[in-house]
């Protein structure tokens, strides 16, 4: 059911009919209004700043792993955030710096201190633009696809006593220095590749293990006694240089150790009790990793070959779609204690020496199409929390392209490509949308090409700032597009006036920032995801299209440009092979002129009687189209899917 409101230009709103369960935000300007949908209803909002802040959680309080050698670093780390202080731990992959920041979160928690902990995403560019919208949704619980500087520092210029790791993160000096500056009541913790903190009395090198202390590592892991006695038979020399002094490749070689036979089958356990003899040419950690692979029960071992596969962290609730077989759920134990695999918050990800060892095994990939229909299922059935990481989409999507499963990649795309605009992620927005073109231009498949071709470069400029598409979006989110529809009148009816109005009234401005967190569920952007399209329906989307990129600046162009409407939507017509198509498109082509008649003779001067300038009639052409647009594509949109 739907309530009817007022037309928006005589200052009140559309009629507006909310399909789905559609989670997102609509905003343009400085001082935007936005449009927020949420799983309460729809609900407006000023600006960023008037989004009330979400307390942040207590800082994870999980032990950490038993650090060797870095006690001090932890302590002195620790105790420069609790002074109010940023800190840098840098430094090569596998040395620790992500232990060590969990070290002190949980050093932090024990003070009660509150935060928020981020690990870079593959999904994700890196750029400060990206962690300023990770960085929202966090403070604010909202998805967010464009965030300005500005209005971010002033929503969160009273924010005290929070903390934010960046784990991963490859921001420069000048990115650092604005990121501290727009939260400047938050300390931050960074974990990086190279020295790019401003304070450098903050940063601190994150060096591989010494001897001493990778000793200590391994005779705690095999419950010896501490010392180089009792790792004499382990060709501890060799297994150290092998390691390169890699907290995670030394745990890796205490398990291929306890691994052994003659170790496991040990009675009693004296006190200088000693492994047998290692050859040193098993010692490598590709070899070690392959050794602790072939132990590993089915369900491991599947989940292993698709951590591989797929090259991307996956959450354990993913792990039974991914694999389509449910008891794989809970694998995640065995694997992460033979350290074949790293925690990523609550993603696993193989390790580079497992990664090899799967493919020197020569274990067979695991299958695409399997792994892309439990996803899938899962996401139609909206049955696992957390969401699908983004990457995994773009992952599988490029392993079925790889296997030329062209039918499936376009569906699979088609089908999560809502959930990647809902979490924000740009990146794989636009690369989904270039794979699925693909995989449909290979494929042979014309009407999906089709629908990529356009569906793009709608996105496209509704993320650029297009004011047409922006207006437009609203009566996609308004647009019969699911079978199930929650109607929405009063205050939302004015808001999505409002909004078109204010686009309407001010055509002949630039529009600033346009965000857009699509729906999670049902496509905002790309609408539905129909198989076939109504005859005359593509001549008709072509029209309109025509209708939004033309630029009359006087009332007679206004008027030519409709009367090609018209002609335009008679051929569409006529092309229609449904009685319902045909009716709405002829109505269209009559709407059409009689407006064309109607702003033929329209004067452009004002109240005055003196001519307007030139550009200010522009604006009022440019405005009268807009309006005449929209409600074209709200009619059409009826009839014909916007896909």
């Amino acid at each position: 059911m739907s309530a009817p409101a007022p037309d928006p230009l005589s200052g009140a709103g559309p009629e507006v009919v909310v399909h789905g369960d559609n989670h997102g935000v609509v905003s343009t300007g400085p001082h935007s209004v936005n449009l927020v949908f949420t799983s309460q209803g729809p609900q407006q909002v000023d600006n960023l700043r008037e989004l009330p802040l979400h307390e942040a959680p207590l800082l994870p309080t999980a032990p950490a792993l038993r650090l060797f050698g870095r006690d001090e670093l932890v302590a002195e780390v620790a105790a420069r955030v609790a002074a109010g202080g940023h800190a840098q731990l840098y430094g090569r992959a596998g040395v620790g710096r992500s232990a060590v920041a969990e070290a002190v979160h949980h050093r932090l928690a024990a003070q009660g201190r509150r935060g928020h902990v981020l690990r870079q995403q593959e999904s994700e560019p890196g750029t400060l633009d990206s962690v300023y919208r990770r960085l929202a949704t966090a403070f604010f619980g909202r998805t967010f696809l464009r965030v300005d500087e500005a209005d971010l520092r002033a929503a969160v210029a009273g924010v005290r006593d929070v903390h934010v790791t960046l784990l991963d993160t490859a921001l420069d000096r000048a990115d650092l220095n604005r990121l501290t500056e727009t939260f400047a009541g938050c300390t931050f913790l960074f974990t990086s590749p190279h020295l790019t903190l401003p304070d450098t009395a903050g940063a601190h090198h994150v060096q591989p293990l010494g001897r001493h202390a990778a000793v200590a590592l391994l005779s705690a892991e095999l419950g010896l006694d501490p010392g180089p006695v009792g790792l004499r038979n382990l060709q501890f020399d060799h297994a150290y240089r092998e390691s390169g002094g890699r907290p995670q490749r030394l745990r890796q070689y205490a398990e291929f150790i306890k691994g052994m036979d003659q170790w496991r089958a040990r009675v009693t356990r004296e006190p200088h009790d000693q492994p047998p003899p290692v050859d040193p040419a098993g010692l490598s950690p590709e070899r070690q990793a392959q050794t602790l692979a072939l132990a590993l029960g089915e369900p491991a071992r599947r989940v292993l070959v698709a951590l591989a596969t797929f090259g991307v962290p996956v959450t354990a609730h993913w792990f039974a779609p991914v694999t389509g077989c449910p008891a794989d759920a809970a694998a995640g134990p065995e694997l992460l204690d033979r350290r074949l695999v790293t925690l990523e918050g609550e993603a696993y990800r193989i390790t580079q020496d497992a990664a090899q060892a799967v493919r020197g095994l020569e274990w067979p990939a695991a299958p695409a199409v399997t792994a892309a229909e439990g996803v899938m299922a899962a996401v139609a059935a909206a049955e696992v929390d957390p969401p699908v990481d983004p990457g995994l989409l773009t992952a599988l999507t490029r392993a079925l392209n790889a296997d030329r499963e062209w039918a499936v990649a376009s569906h699979f795309v088609r089908t999560v490509l809502p959930v990647a605009l809902a979490a924000g992620a740009l990146r794989t927005v636009a690369e989904l949308y270039a794979l699925g073109r693909t995989a449909a231009l290979r494929g042979g498949l014309r009407r999906e090409h089709a629908h990529y071709l356009r569906a793009e470069e709608q996105t496209r400029k509704l993320l650029e700032g297009d004011r047409t598409v922006v207006a437009a979006a609203l009566v996609l989110l308004a647009s019969p597009v699911a079978p199930a529809a929650i109607a929405s009148g009063g205050k939302v009816s004015a808001v999505v006036g409002k909004f078109v109005s204010a686009v309407t009234t001010k055509a002949g401005m630039t529009v600033a920032a346009v965000s857009v967190a699509a729906a999670a569920t049902a496509g905002v952007v790309v609408a539905v995801t129909s198989d076939s399209t109504p005859a005359g329906c593509e001549q008709a989307l072509s029209a309109n299209q025509a209708l939004s990129t033309g630029k009359p600046r006087t009332y007679p162009e206004l008027a030519t440009t409709y009367r090609q409407m018209a002609t335009g939507m008679d051929e569409a017509a006529g092309a229609a092979d449904e009685d319902k198509v045909r009716s709405v498109l002829r109505a269209q082509a009559a709407d059409f002129r009689q407006q064309a008649e109607e702003v033929a003779g329209k004067s452009a001067g004002g109240s005055t009687g003196r001519p307007l300038h030139p550009d200010v009639v522009a604006a009022m052409v440019g405005g009268e189209k807009l309006s005449s647009g929209i409600h074209n594509l709200q009619a059409v949109s009826a009839v014909c899917p916007l896909d």
